[in-house]
């Protein structure tokens, strides 16, 4: 608990009740034998990827006004990504408020899985101790300027869905041939393209343009 006031003044937020957060800022493997701790802390982590989530879509929503679904779920990836919580947690220095048993971590992956879940976890006892509003001004706080300094390029619709794809889960787009229509010098393929327990069809004169049309469409179904 005595990392606890850097970690209110960090994120400019002092908590009125300080039992969830406390809880928020070891990580289970430092109560390995504690199974009800750990219950706890997987609670609040799964509410603060909730409220992470519904604050970025908040912002970016408000922000790029210009912007089509398709370009707002690429931003979501990146901002709620393992990636970017991992070093938001450095570069803000919230990661020396954190307890986590130092041999616990065996690759790059599970480190920083187990920071942001952690941050997740504190932005869930925002949450509780004072609702919704609150929570969001962390988020703004902590992510400030980087909605707009992400390097964000137009990327084809395959790299978007792959991209979104992986920030949801460790599987890949499936793509298939469904049928080819036409004339041999013109030609109609469809595509079928499957994710995220969602299916999509595309059409193009070539195989890569129904791939690209079909993610587009994917894209279009899984930003709903």
């Amino acid at each position: 608990m005595e990392k606890l006031p850097k970690l209110e003044k960090i994120i400019g937020y002092e908590f009125k009740n300080k039992e969830n957060v406390s809880v928020a800022i070891v990580h289970p493997g430092a109560n390995k034998f504690d199974r009800n701790f750990a219950k706890c802390f997987e609670r609040l982590e799964f509410l603060g990827d909730r409220v992470l989530g519904l604050s970025l879509a908040h912002l970016i929503f408000s922000k790029f006004s210009k912007e089509s679904e398709g370009d707002l779920a690429i931003r979501m990836s990146v901002l709620a990504g393992t990636d970017f919580l991992i070093d938001l947690a450095k570069k803000t220095k919230l990661i020396e408020c954190f307890s986590y048993p130092k041999d616990l971590f065996v690759s790059k992956n599970k480190n920083s899985s187990s920071i942001a879940d952690m941050m997740e976890a504190v932005l869930g006892s925002v949450f509780l101790d004072s609702g919704f509003s609150e929570a969001r001004d962390v988020v703004t706080r902590l992510w400030g300027d980087d909605l707009n300094k992400i390097i964000y390029k137009k990327k084809d619709s395959k790299t978007r869905l792959q991209e979104i794809v992986q920030s949801k889960s460790e599987e890949l787009p499936f793509y298939r041939l469904i049928k080819m229509t036409g004339e041999a010098h013109d030609p109609v393929f469809e595509i079928e393209v499957s994710a995220c327990g969602e299916i999509a069809s595309g059409f193009g004169n070539s195989k890569k343009n129904a791939e690209h049309d079909a993610a587009k469409k994917l894209i279009e179904k899984l930003s709903k």
